[in-house]
């Protein structure tokens, strides 16, 4: 499974030398923490009260039950009212990820569900895990275990955080689409592939009285790509079988390469079909192909991309749409791949009860917890295989979620080599390639010369930010 993302794990080269004096000085773990190794469990100080920083309402209230079930007030008494819940974003801000642990010290949560690559330069404000955590990173989750904790033993992946193609089965069925007949990655057998997507599209023309109609509806876009977003936008950019840093060497992402401009002409095919048209019929500017995602789970498009976060369950339940989830088409017979990354857990280096956040963190990562939680929210498991806590997973089309991910890649977590302050992958972000897809699609440059503004643009941000300096 996501077999691309294995052949990633001896690319990434974490350095942050800077940082790795502090985590040296630093023990293992301290005296405090008490592991009755008899019990297999964590000894939890008196008076112990853990707060859990997880990010759906749904997903807290249901750890909660299920510690309290695992852990009777009869049997418990110290433990079965001891850990709470509060609904803490995992992306960074002041309040919440990895800076709100930061900056809020002991008034955020204990154990906190963060993004994998914002723990690194911020190591200081999370604690090491007891020993015991070790046999879990190593051989229960995912690769990106080793990458996040070179500095020592801060993070345990839990959950993938990406995108996943999907297709409104409803939808496509009511337009005479053969939904049954599908290919071995669950694509509809005749809309498998985007030449097949843009001649289906073809057939209504640009006049908006020729677009087909969905639930009370004119359907005005086939898919909604994103331009103006760039992380959603990864996925057209790798029509030519591309990777970033693909290598491994993180001074040269590879904006260079053949490979690259395949995904930039498919760009510039892209923008003059109708795949994208207004009210008017003409084709939506590049200002407008931004982030609406959530607008393809209330059946404004066939086809689209699903966030881990998204409550598809919920929204299958209330429009009465069914959704089945995918490996993106493909493009000249190439997969495309989407950006991907984990969400895990860290416990707060300000907690004043470090042996029962450690028995917290140990009873998460246990199959049963691990279902709960998968169970109970839109994650899938980002866990090996044949992981001993691998979760039974209820629903279906979390399975097909799951195999939607084969060709994602792992968002790298190295760091420039000269530049142990600076992820690598900041250059993707930061030279503004936003701006250069929306001349592309505009029509104000050629892909041959948007890739050579990319590239000159990404030598001179690698050049200016790999220096110690």
């Amino acid at each position: 499974m996501i077999t691309t993302m294995k052949k990633l794990v001896t690319l990434f080269v974490g350095v942050f030398a800077v940082f790795a004096i502090a985590a040296c000085e630093r023990d293992q773990y301290e005296p405090t923490v008490i592991y009755d190794e008899d019990e297999g469990v964590f000894v939890p100080e008196e008076g112990a009260e853990i707060t859990i920083g997880v990010d759906s309402d749904t997903m807290g209230l249901a750890i909660i039950e299920q510690w309290q079930e695992d852990f009777p007030e009869d049997e418990y008494p110290e433990k079965h009212n001891m850990l709470s819940f509060r609904n803490y974003e995992s992306v960074n801000s002041e309040s919440s990820g990895m800076e709100g642990l930061e900056l809020m010290e002991d008034e955020a949560p204990d154990v906190a569900l963060v993004i994998d690559n914002e723990v690194l330069g911020r190591e200081n404000a999370v604690r090491q895990f007891h020993d015991y955590f070790i046999w879990i990173g190593e051989e229960q989750t995912h690769e990106i275990y080793h990458q996040i904790n070179h500095l020592g033993n801060f993070f345990l992946p839990a959950f993938y955080d990406g995108m996943i193609f999907s297709w409104n089965r409803t939808m496509l069925e009511e337009w005479g689409v053969d939904v049954d007949d599908v290919t071995e990655d669950n694509l509809p057998a005749e809309l498998s592939t985007w030449e097949d997507i843009f001649a289906y599209a073809d057939q209504y023309g640009f006049d908006p009285d020729e677009r087909p109609t969905f639930d009370g509806r004119t359907i005005r876009e086939f898919f909604p790509i994103s331009i103006v977003e760039v992380w959603s936008a990864y996925p057209q950019i790798t029509a030519g079988d591309w990777q970033i840093f693909e290598e491994g060497d993180y001074t040269d992402p590879g904006f260079d390469d053949e490979e690259f401009l395949v995904g930039l002409e498919l760009v510039e095919e892209w923008s003059q079909t109708n795949m994208s048209v207004d009210e008017t019929g003409s084709i939506r500017s590049s200002g407008e192909m931004d982030w609406r995602w959530e607008r393809y789970l209330e059946g404004d498009y066939p086809f689209g991309m699903v966030g881990t976060w998204m409550d598809v369950k919920e929204q299958m339940d209330d429009t009465g749409y069914d959704f089945e989830f995918s490996a993106i088409p493909t493009y000249d017979g190439n997969h495309m791949s989407q950006l991907i990354k984990t969400k895990g857990f860290v416990i707060n280096s300000a907690t004043p009860y470090p042996s029962a956040a450690n028995e917290v963190l140990r009873w998460l990562y246990t199959d049963e917890t691990m279902a709960t939680m998968v169970n109970n929210s839109t994650y899938i498991p980002a866990l090996q295989d044949d992981a001993e806590i691998y979760p039974v997973i209820e629903d279906d089309f979390k399975q097909d979620m799951v195999a939607g991910l084969e060709h994602a890649w792992l968002e790298p977590a190295a760091t420039l080599p000269e530049n142990p302050t600076q992820r690598a992958m900041s250059v993707y972000y930061n030279i503004g390639v936003e701006d250069y897809l929306m001349e592309l699609w505009d029509g104000d440059r050629d892909a041959a010369a948007t890739q050579q503004r990319i590239h000159d643009a990404a030598v001179d941000w690698i050049e200016r930010n790999n220096t110690r300096d």
